[in-house]
């Protein structure tokens, strides 16, 4: 569908004719298949990790808890964002997240946890069951990179943090960041750049944080 409001000051006849004959000749070019365009449709979308088999650790240890993900302010909003430029990044108004990237984020990295068998327990923050180890996670590049010359890419950056909870001392702290080629330009394409980004973050992230873990454990009397 191609819509377009003309609008000219009163007097001015010649350009409102003139616009609304645009709009005709826009209409034309569609209808003939001159123009051929895939219809604009807003879109909402969720993040994954591809699912872990089920954990096989014999002795998983702690309860772990995963708040939401601190984003850039960058990369807040819900709407995608592409980088164009060394300085410039555009939003897409027609794909955006189901929920904030704080959240977006959070629910697969809880999932990967909790599936890789590594913890007793992965709760949220406030949980009644209570947490060894607190998690955050700090996101500081969420973004499609369509800069020239460079193909197309989707780019992730995580920064995992854990504490005691006890002491809220610093137990472990790593930066990842993955860089995935798109198929294509579209925004169906970034999210599936963004998940095979999450997917390999999620799986070099549960193998130290559960490293941490226990060189912790061991390290108590």
């Amino acid at each position: 569908m191609v819509t377009n409001k003309c609008r000219a000051p009163g007097g001015f006849a010649p350009i409102r004719r003139l616009c609304c004959a645009a709009s005709l000749l826009v209409l034309a070019f569609v209808s003939t298949g001159c123009l051929s365009r895939p219809a604009l449709v807003h879109r909402t979308y969720a993040l994954h990790a591809a699912e872990t088999a089920q954990g096989t650790n014999s002795n998983p240890r702690g309860v772990l808890a995963v708040g939401s993900v601190r984003v850039s302010p960058l990369f807040e909003g819900r709407a995608f964002m592409y980088r164009v430029g060394p300085d410039l990044y555009e939003a897409d108004p027609y794909a955006e997240f189901v929920v904030p990237p704080g959240p977006a984020l959070a629910i697969p990295v809880r999932a990967y946890l909790r599936g890789s068998g590594n913890f007793e327990a992965v709760v949220e923050p406030g949980s009644r069951l209570r947490a060894d180890n607190v998690l955050e996670v700090h996101a500081s590049e969420l973004y499609g990179d369509f800069r020239k010359p460079a193909p197309p890419a989707a780019v992730l950056s995580l920064r995992f943090a854990m504490f005691r909870s006890e002491k809220d001392s610093l137990v472990f702290q790593k930066d990842y960041s993955r860089r995935v080629p798109l198929k294509e330009s579209t925004a169906e394409a970034v999210v599936a750049g963004w998940n095979q980004a999450l997917a390999e973050i999620m799986t070099q992230a549960a193998s130290d944080l559960a490293a941490a873990r226990g060189q912790m454990t061991a390290r108590q009397p």
